[in-house]
């Protein structure tokens, strides 16, 4: 094997590591920001949840005193 050889085997190596390493990195950002979306979406569903619930209380309350006269 000449030099020259060995050194274009050895930047070949370095390239393709480099686009492996870039592409992981793109796969992992886009899985966070996935899991940021699904977060707030999660804290959205988690309010209107609330809400319901504290519509719903609210009515068996009043329907209690509607019910005692």
């Amino acid at each position: 094997m000449s030099f020259w050889t060995a050194i274009v085997i050895i930047v070949t190596i370095g390239c393709v590591t480099e686009m492996f390493k870039t592409r992981l990195r793109a796969r992992d950002w886009h899985t966070s920001n996935i899991a940021g979306e699904m977060e707030k979406r999660l804290e959205r569903l988690e309010l209107r949840m609330s809400n319901i619930e504290t519509i719903i209380l609210d009515k068996e309350k009043a329907d209690r005193f509607d019910n005692l006269g």
